[in-house]
């Protein structure tokens, strides 16, 4: 599966949905998007395992808290990939915006906002993980449109509640779910493509 020029624009000129209700945590995040003989393929990070962090371990996009010195959101998510995968995104990159999105538990003042940017550089990329990284995974995009990556994945703060998941690497413990997987969806979504894998788990 290749993103043509076409779902370029269609990124670029989609509106989103943007939320201002009040969050204790503010963060914005990169999907950063490449072509390879495999198609399309985009950029995710396994958070190293730390005790104080509540997504220890978990796959996940560049990205992090939004600081007041930055000049917006997409600055954030500039910021936060250069620190974290070595990569130095620029306003030549930026394809658009997806839909803000919060965290499942949204909870008056104790949720998690989440903006979130697609960038598709046109150039080689070489990310290289910091300290908050244990792994990096270039995923295609057709990898979630086959049935037979979906996982049946139950949420690890609660047996009975059965997330959406595919599953990267057994033996890395690499499953996608939660809100990475979120917004993954929205973007298949205001593609107008299939994404099979959440839909047979």
């Amino acid at each position: 599966m290749f993103i043509t020029e076409q779902d370029l624009d269609l990124l670029h000129c989609y509106q989103p949905e943007l939320k201002h209700e009040p969050s204790t945590l503010c963060a914005a995040i990169a999907i950063i998007l490449r072509d390879s003989v495999d198609g399309t393929e985009f950029l995710l990070m396994q958070r190293a395992k730390h005790d104080a962090d509540p997504w220890s371990g978990q796959m996940a996009f560049p990205g992090g808290k939004v600081e007041a010195s930055d000049l917006s959101k997409k600055a954030t998510a500039i910021r936060e990939t250069a620190e974290e995968v070595a990569i130095e995104l620029n306003d030549d990159d930026y394809v658009g915006q997806l839909d803000d999105i919060y965290g499942q538990n949204l909870s008056s003042k104790s949720s998690l906002h989440i903006s979130c940017f697609v960038f598709k550089p046109d150039r080689n990329l070489t990310p290289k993980g910091n300290h908050e990284v244990a792994d990096l995974v270039w995923l295609p995009l057709s990898y979630l449109d086959d049935v037979e990556n979906a996982h049946k994945f139950y949420h690890p703060k609660d047996r009975n509640l059965r997330m959406s998941a595919v599953l990267i690497n057994q033996d890395k413990q690499q499953i996608l779910w939660g809100l990475s997987l979120r917004m993954l969806n929205m973007l298949f979504e205001i593609l107008g493509k299939p994404m099979s894998a959440t839909t047979h788990g």
